[in-house]
């Protein structure tokens, strides 16, 4: 009993700390989420800190936490709010990865059946977003899924499994606008980030570890119901800097007016 209102109290706490997020959405005990006005999702599947309720840890799978992912998606959203007057709609997973992995399918994300609620909110929401901006945003909209790497702290590497969760958006506007120099990869690189693939590779193909990971590959526009979906695996350095998260908000307004997605 004890333990289930430290939880209670816990959780109760993380979601006020990011009212912010929590506005304009139905509350849920299972995810942090806020609507948005922009064609444009962020996702934090791997930034969670609290217990979940007594689930056990994992015993496979990886359960390293993705730190300051959910501080940079904040300092993302508020820059665009902040330049464009509208924030992005956002999506959080505040649970541990020690408990719960929604980055996975669901047979390979939890290993305790009292697990199952956290994570099918979690896709409910993003399923929900998802549907919301491919209706309001004709022209395009993105899902952006925010991961760290801890390979090398000053590159950003994309995954799109290799162009096919962009599926659509190659088909409007071809290569240019996956690694050209209005690429969100192509502003970051010009703003003197390092990125994976370069913006003058001869092909799509991305490092293997980091290519994309089950949300991409849920929600990607090669999917019926899918808008287009890039995973970016952000080095600590590049997590941990306020200027990062400005250059990241900057390359996304030149990427959304680039193709489309604004002023539709």
């Amino acid at each position: 009993m004890i333990r289930a209102l430290h939880n209670s109290f816990v959780a109760t706490c993380v979601l006020a700390l990011f009212a912010p997020l929590a506005q304009a959405t139905e509350p849920s005990p299972h995810v942090i989420s806020a609507q948005g006005a922009l064609p444009l999702i962020l996702t934090v599947p791997h930034d969670g800190d609290l217990p979940l309720g007594n689930v056990p840890v994992r015993t496979n799978g990886v359960v390293v936490r993705d730190t300051f992912t959910r501080t940079l998606t904040e300092r993302v959203a508020t820059a665009l709010e902040n330049k464009l007057g509208k924030r992005p709609y956002v999506v959080i997973a505040p649970y541990s990865r020690r408990f719960l992995d929604v980055n996975r399918a669901e047979s390979d994300a939890l290993e305790s059946p009292m697990a199952i609620p956290a994570y099918r909110a979690y896709h409910a929401q993003v399923k929900r977003y998802v549907a919301e901006v491919k209706q309001a945003f004709p022209k395009g909209a993105l899902l952006l899924d925010i991961h760290g790497q801890g390979d090398d702290p000053n590159t950003i590497f994309r995954g799109t499994r290799n162009g096919l969760t962009v599926t659509e958006l190659l088909a409007r506007h071809g290569r240019a606008a996956l690694q050209g120099e209005k690429s969100i990869l192509g502003v970051m690189s010009a703003k003197g980030h390092n990125i994976f693939p370069a913006i003058d590779a001869s092909s799509l193909r991305e490092e293997p570890k980091y290519g994309g990971g089950p949300t991409v590959a849920m929600y990607g526009s090669h999917q019926a119901d899918g808008i287009d979906a890039i995973q970016l695996e952000l080095g600590k350095n590049q997590r941990t800097s306020a200027k990062f998260a400005e250059d990241l908000a900057d390359a996304l307004i030149v990427f959304m007016y680039a193709y489309g997605m604004l002023g539709q």
